[in-house]
């Protein structure tokens, strides 16, 4: 996404869905102490570590935080060079207004560059669990945040980003790994993750020791004598102002 978005010295950058913040403070890496990174969220508590990491920081970067949803976000028209949005576009309420917002606060020529996963069926980190759920139990509407990021994908993100006005809009897929020393190290991290709890709450409790055994099970498939390597893709979308 920063080979892409082309971040320079002196540039203004607004991080979407900025989370912890690892976008936003390589952004403010790029631009220094003559740029500027506004880091945006839907809520400052999403955003608590971020603003941790940059109490830690001496000296502290060109960096502050914007509690607001995409869709309602109301910054100064032109204010930015660049637009990144890691892993987040999926989960707005109103994707086109978002990305009508998000134009609006880039200088024209400025660069949007965001990120989702690829299809389901070639992220298997993400679809072994999936699937041992529903095997079970139909999962309730809306669906938990797991199975919500890919209800949208870059073909959708493409179209919402021609209709709000962007140009010259393209996509590239990125092949991702997660590796892991081994099998037990990846299930003990899936068990801290809240958007997995999330999945897995559809489920009576007597059932959840049953599709850990199944997440198990598909996982140990990518084992291998260096640990455990489990490849996914990333699709990384761009356009212009």
């Amino acid at each position: 996404m920063l080979e892409v978005a082309r971040i320079e010295p002196g540039q203004r950058v607004l991080d979407v869905g900025s989370g912890s913040g690892d976008m936003a403070l390589l952004a403010a890496r790029s631009v220094g102490a003559s740029g500027f990174v506004l880091a945006m969220d839907v809520s400052r508590e999403m955003m608590a570590g971020l603003a941790a990491r940059i109490a830690a920081l001496a000296p502290p970067p060109a960096l502050a935080i914007l509690e607001s949803p995409a869709e309602e976000l109301a910054l100064e028209p032109g204010s930015f060079d660049v637009a990144l949005a890691r892993n987040c576009v999926m989960y707005f309420r109103d994707l086109g207004r978002a990305l009508l917002n998000i134009r609006r606060a880039l200088r024209p020529g400025g660069r949007f560059v965001a990120s989702v996963y690829g299809p389901l069926a070639r992220e298997p980190f993400h679809a072994i669990p999936i699937e041992a759920v529903e095997r079970r139990q139909a999962l309730p509407e809306p669906p938990p945040e797991y199975v919500s990021a890919f209800r949208v994908g870059a073909d959708d993100v493409i179209a919402s980003m021609a209709q709000a006005g962007f140009a010259e809009v393209r996509s590239r897929v990125v092949p991702v790994a997660r590796t892991y020393a081994d099998l037990a190290t990846a299930l003990e991290t899936m068990r801290m993750s809240t958007s997995l709890g999330e999945l897995m709450s559809a489920l009576p409790a007597g059932q959840r020791d049953a599709v850990w055994a199944d997440i198990a099970r598909g996982f140990r498939r990518y084992e291998g004598t260096a640990g455990l390597r489990i490849l996914g893709e990333q699709v990384i979308v761009d356009g212009t102002a």
